[in-house]
């Protein structure tokens, strides 16, 4: 996480190990860092990932991420000498709080009756 200067805006960026893919850690730790800036008045949040990264922006995505633009061959991978689009996504603080309230369980949806 790279908060701004201005401290209502950062960049987030997230490395897993292989071995770790597809069990979820990555979604519960994201969830958790914009739920904990955002209740601390964080304006906007960024993030971009390597347009074949199809993982990486599925989990954004679920995260409510906007799909804001492509930036073609942005990224040179130093090891293969090829260029890679990159992918800009963005959120929200009001977006993240309209996702919250309705996620959030209420009677109907949990089980629970009113009395």
């Amino acid at each position: 996480m790279n908060l701004h200067d201005n401290r209502l805006q950062a960049d987030l960026g997230y490395t897993l190990a292989p071995a770790l893919h597809g069990h979820g850690y990555a979604t519960e730790a994201v969830r958790a860092i914009l739920g904990h800036l955002f209740r601390r008045g964080l304006h906007r949040v960024s993030a971009e990932c390597d347009a074949r990264n199809t993982r990486s922006a599925r989990l954004l995505e679920r995260t409510v991420f906007n799909l804001e633009g492509r930036r073609p061959e942005f990224t040179l991978n130093i090891n293969t000498g090829e260029w890679a689009d990159t992918l800009l996504y963005g959120l929200l603080a009001s977006h993240w709080q309209k996702q919250e309230a309705g996620s959030q369980p209420t009677a109907e949806t949990s089980g629970l009756q009113h009395w």
